[in-house]
């Protein structure tokens, strides 16, 4: 059982690609024209699936990497539920995620949005400094 669980996660991965890639592909009208409102209606729906099944999948890999070692010593057959659980989250895809995130995750996530997005903003300013700072030495070598 524990060679399931690895497989599971490495195909819901790239099931995750896939159906990512397929929702960013803009849609195309007929004979090459403008997509049609309800095209753009669903890639929107789409997109939003897409996006849950990602910030669920997100949590369950940093669910996993803390307490999965602790839990599967006290809960009996956990492989087995994680098993069933991964492959209800590949059945489902948008389905599945999309409650899970809105009623779970979501209210667990909101009270902390005003600190968090602040921070993460931070984080990226002093990422996109640093990618720059390193860049400029490798301007002056290469001209």
């Amino acid at each position: 059982m524990p060679l399931v669980v690895p497989v599971l996660r490495l195909f819901m991965v790239f099931m995750n690609i896939y159906d990512t890639y397929k929702t960013l592909k803009i849609p195309t009208g007929r004979k090459g024209g403008p997509p049609s409102v309800r095209a753009l209606t669903q890639r929107k729906r789409d997109l939003k699936g897409c996006l849950a099944v990602w910030v669920v999948w997100c949590c369950l890999a940093a669910y996993e990497r803390t307490f999965d070692r602790f839990i599967s010593f006290i809960v009996p057959f956990y492989n087995e539920i994680k098993s069933v659980s991964l492959l209800f989250l590949l059945l489902t895809r948008a389905k599945g995620a999309e409650p899970l995130y809105l009623h779970i995750l979501r209210p667990l996530i909101k009270p902390y949005v005003d600190t968090v997005d602040p921070l993460l903003d931070l984080a990226k300013d002093i990422g996109d400094f640093l990618f720059a700072l390193s860049q400029v030495p490798l301007n002056y070598v290469l001209s």
